[in-house]
């Protein structure tokens, strides 16, 4: 992935949904040895993003308009990814809007497909529900565990934080890690 997209073979870090860009923008900038790429879903936030990318001259940096859970699932190399980065997704408040919620069994696997071993995600949010939802797929789908104590690399914040915290909202945040085997074949269990 590295070498088709960005012509070099540093690592690859890719952000769901980053908005503005303001956590996208100021990683790309303090880490140039690392590679970004970003699955924006809405035309013209991407559009927007691209021209603050270019303006930046961040050579690090590419942006792709469209479904994250497709692009994960369907476009993303195997274990080409070092880590995810997933901050604030849309909770999909209305409850017949749920079923578009990112974190799905689905999405978990194309998580474990595409991550590197030792890979990271990084999540956060400010909805309890949605925090929930998080680590409980994650969880369920045994590959992964919850590092304790790890904060994100996140420095800045975001917009949707910055009205989360203006509402009084609790920010949850956590890091997980892809296991080098799954927990089931380690206990030398059936993998579900």
């Amino acid at each position: 992935m590295a070498s088709t997209l960005f012509g070099n073979n540093q690592p690859v870090e890719i952000e769901i949904g980053p908005g503005t860009g303001a956590f996208l923008l100021s990683i790309a900038a303090e880490r140039p040895e690392r590679n970004y790429f970003a699955i924006e879903h809405s035309h013209s936030r991407a559009v927007h993003l691209e021209a603050a990318v270019a303006t930046r001259n961040l050579c690090n940096v590419r942006i792709l308009h469209g479904d994250a859970a497709c692009v994960v699932d369907t476009l993303i190399p195997p274990a080409s990814v070092v880590a995810y980065h997933i901050y604030f997704p849309d909770p999909w408040w209305k409850r017949r809007h749920q079923r578009r919620r990112l974190f799905t069994p689905d999405f978990a696997r194309a998580l474990t497909r595409t991550l590197a071993p030792m890979g990271h995600i990084h999540v956060a949010t400010d909805v309890d529900d949605v925090f929930t939802l998080m680590r409980a797929t994650l969880d369920a789908n045994r590959t992964f565990a919850e590092l304790a104590n790890v904060p994100s690399p996140r420095t800045t914040v975001t917009n949707f934080e910055r009205k989360g915290l203006a509402r009084g909202a609790a920010i949850h945040q956590a890091t997980f890690v892809k296991r080098d085997t799954p927990r089931c074949l380690r206990l030398g269990t059936r993998c579900a």
